[in-house]
């Protein structure tokens, strides 16, 4: 079993930080907005009269559910959360409610969590536990800042409840079932899972042979969610060209351009263990836009998401 360790996953945010999010502080500043923090996040504790622990990664938490006998968290988990996050004044910055009876997944370790002070007081629960995170700014969202939701260098409070910890066999189950079921759901009939575990339907039959890895193959494209949403295609007079095989297309892909034949046009619905899997994971999900648009993430596609490629083969070479 491995349960998390610290250092390791300090180490790890500082490989995969968003440090491009904050600004360019020298010590001496970074050091005077930490102390800042810290006053503030105090002050708010003793005037509501409210006791935490500092860890010593900085941050501030109180137990507000205990559970002895859960599991413990361990890196690749996926954490199935409930939570609320805020700023100091009380101003809801993200929430999912037990209520609404589904949670946010996040993936432990593998990808970077932003902002990073979630991962490392996730780190600390156990399956069933809640707890109350106050974050400085630092471990929060820097000098980042969006519309009046978050004001830059924001100390943020985070309630958060491990629902239930999962692996990637679990997620990957979760995935095909729900696949199935929208597959039910829209009435999607002469449609079959592939050996490497997307579906697919043939619309258009094509002729000769399949690609191999190695070859170069012309496709045209619609890439989309699950709710019908496009989010890439190719233009309508061009063609989207790349290598079978290579690590610059999801695998989803690769294997699946494999069953094709030249002039075939297909449908695969792709789980996302064949796709961008856990990706960069936010709080909350709709800054994801502001960041890419002002170029500081890459990462388009939220984690865990089903795609839709709709696919021609046009050439194979």
């Amino acid at each position: 079993m491995r349960i998390i360790n610290f250092k390791k996953l300090m180490l790890l945010l500082g490989i995969v930080s968003l440090t491009t999010l904050n600004s360019c502080l020298d010590e001496d500043n970074y050091n005077e907005q930490n102390n800042k923090d810290y006053k503030l996040i105090e002050q708010y504790l003793a005037e509501n009269n409210l006791e935490a622990t500092k860890s010593p990664y900085g941050f501030y938490y109180t137990v507000i559910e205990s559970n002895d006998t859960g599991e413990e968290v361990k890196e690749d988990d996926i954490l199935s959360i409930f939570y609320e996050m805020k700023i100091l004044n009380g101003a809801i910055i993200d929430e999912v409610k037990e209520s609404s009876g589904i949670p946010k997944k996040i993936n432990i370790v593998t990808n970077s969590i932003f902002p990073q002070g979630i991962i490392m007081g996730s780190a600390l629960m156990k399956e069933g536990e809640k707890y109350r995170f106050y974050i400085p700014s630092n471990l929060a969202y820097g000098s980042y800042s969006y519309e009046s939701l978050i004001p830059s260098n924001a100390v943020i409070i985070m309630e958060t409840k491990i629902a239930k910890i999962e692996d990637e066999d679990d997620q990957k189950q979760f995935e095909k079932a729900t696949i199935e079921t929208y597959i039910t759901d829209n009435n999607i009939t002469d449609i079959n899972e592939t050996d490497f575990g997307a579906f697919y339907k043939k619309t258009e039959n094509g002729t000769g042979d399949s690609p191999i890895e190695g070859n170069r193959v012309k496709t045209k494209y619609v890439a989309k969610y699950l709710d019908g949403t496009e989010f890439s295609k190719t233009e309508t007079d061009k063609t989207f060209d790349f290598t079978v095989g290579t690590e610059s297309i999801i695998k989803g892909v690769n294997e699946s351009i494999k069953l094709m034949q030249k002039g075939e046009k297909a449908t695969f619905i792709i789980p996302s263990n064949l796709a961008y899997y856990s990706s960069l994971q936010i709080f909350p999900e709709t800054i994801r836009e502001d960041l890419l648009e002002k170029g500081l993430i890459s990462q388009k596609i939220p984690p865990f998401t089903n795609l839709i490629f709709e696919i021609e083969l046009v050439d194979i070479n």
